[in-house]
């Protein structure tokens, strides 16, 4: 084999590792981008807020035992937003009640709610 065509052959071999290589790599970094995501998701400051009961509304889902046991409860937050919670009907919870609500803000801007 001639020197140039051998030199050619090997770069070719060479050119064709480093695509899987990178290839590769690449998928490594997508899963630890995912990973890091969820990890961020995770980590949740807590945050006591009271509010007013504004509305309650049926609990509609597939099954039909969670339906007369929950309900949604929109509530007016004493710093402005509206959200809305879900609560067990035997709270007896009314429009007008004064109740208190957790704020969980979560590292990756989620902000989500549930009735203390």
């Amino acid at each position: 084999m001639r020197d140039d065509v051998r030199r050619r052959l090997d770069r070719a071999i060479w050119l064709e590792r480093a695509k899987y290589a990178a290839i590769g790599l690449g998928v490594l970094a997508a899963i630890g981008l995912a990973f890091g995501y969820e990890t961020l998701d995770l980590k949740v400051d807590n945050k006591e807020v009271a509010g007013k009961v504004t509305d309650i509304q049926p609990l509609v889902t597939r099954s039909s035992t969670a339906e007369a046991e929950g309900e949604n409860v929109i509530v007016q937050l004493d710093h402005g937003p509206l959200v809305r919670v879900l609560a067990y009907k035997s709270r007896g919870l009314k429009i007008g009640d004064k109740i208190e609500v957790v704020e969980h803000h979560h590292a990756t801007g989620r902000v989500t709610h549930t009735l203390k």
